[in-house]
């Protein structure tokens, strides 16, 4: 690993741990030069490091600010487990099955005829609310230890200790009517509208390793625009 890079996960590690508070002025180059035992050049690409991913920003004349956690989680790839780690998260498992991959799934993953997919519907609720429901497909080819238990816990997770690595999540917005079914699941009104995320996880190389149709018991998003 690149020393900057080093240096730059240490910085964030200290701000998403409070140490360095939102909005506050982070130490100048010639601190953390001496700090990290690096060189200024170093220093420099630590910070331009943070400020692309969203935890600091840069005034003209004064220094490095610290964001606050709003502007670097919107850039992160987080699950539910994520936002909801202290609290009591919950999964129902409606199905759960290996099936053929039809012809629209296997140009989606790459795959050949006669391979298949794990299939799971569950609904992930805080508190015993649902919050959200999961439709998701992944090639039994990658994962062959998945089972329904691990529906019981972060899916991305187990991903991640499988693979070690996610390179993004591809999402696609859209407005729904809930059906009678869906409805019932997410404990709203028919026809009532809600927010439907379609995901496509990648690993390296951008394999195709989860297809998720998660529909939203809410139906408002956040958005955040840095200038």
């Amino acid at each position: 690993m690149s020393k900057y890079v080093d240096i730059a996960n240490q910085l964030i590690t200290m701000i998403e741990s409070g140490e360095y508070r939102p909005w506050g002025l982070l130490e100048g180059e010639l601190y953390l030069t001496r700090l990290f035992s690096a060189s200024r050049v170093t220093i420099r690409k630590a910070l331009s490091q943070l400020k692309d991913r969203g935890y600091i920003h840069s005034r003209q004349g004064s220094g490095y600010y610290v964001n606050p956690p709003e502007f670097y989680k919107e850039q992160h790839l987080t699950t539910l487990s994520d936002r909801y780690a202290n609290l009591n998260l919950s999964s129902a498992v409606l199905e759960f099955n290996i099936v053929y991959a039809s012809e629209e799934f296997l140009k989606l993953f790459h795959l050949f005829k006669g391979q298949k997919l794990y299939h799971y519907r569950r609904i992930r609720l805080v508190d015993d609310i649902p919050v959200t429901l999961e439709e998701t497909w992944m090639p039994v080819s990658l994962f062959d230890d998945f089972n329904e238990s691990h529906l019981y816990g972060s899916v991305m997770k187990y991903i991640e200790n499988r693979y070690h690595v996610i390179s993004h999540d591809f999402k696609q917005i859209q407005a729904v009517a809930l059906n009678s079914q869906t409805a019932r699941h997410l404990r709203k009104e028919e026809h009532s509208l809600s927010l439907q995320i379609i995901h496509k996880v990648y690993l390296l190389k951008s394999v195709l390793a989860q297809y998720t149709i998660e529909t939203q018991a809410e139906n408002y998003l956040s958005a955040l625009s840095i200038r």
